[in-house]
């Protein structure tokens, strides 16, 4: 029974390497790319978990592990995406009330 154990696997990082991306362009991303990426994983992630439920539903799933953490992964990443953009936008009114 203990020699079923099959070694854990590394996490693999929800979104692209910004180390290698920065290191090939030089500079580092700017807010407008780090959003763009945030934006493009969220929906990346809920059209994953999107086809994982239909797939569940029609009974064509074998791994449901993996449908979880499908699932799990895009609450995740519409979490950041949502508190991304209330941090912006909190930033936006301190920047509207400052006196010049």
């Amino acid at each position: 029974m203990i020699n079923n154990i099959q070694p854990l696997q590394p996490l693999q990082p929800l979104f692209g390497n910004q180390e290698a991306e920065q290191q090939t362009h030089g500079a580092a991303p700017t807010f407008l790319d780090v959003f763009k990426g945030i934006v493009g994983g969220a929906a990346e992630t809920q059209s994953i978990k999107s086809s994982d439920m239909l797939d569940l539903m029609l009974g064509n799933v074998d791994d449901l592990e993996r449908v979880q953490a499908n699932i799990s992964k895009a609450q995740i990443s519409m979490e950041l995406l949502t508190n991304t953009r209330n941090t912006v936008l909190e930033a936006y009114n301190e920047i509207i009330k400052m006196g010049i």
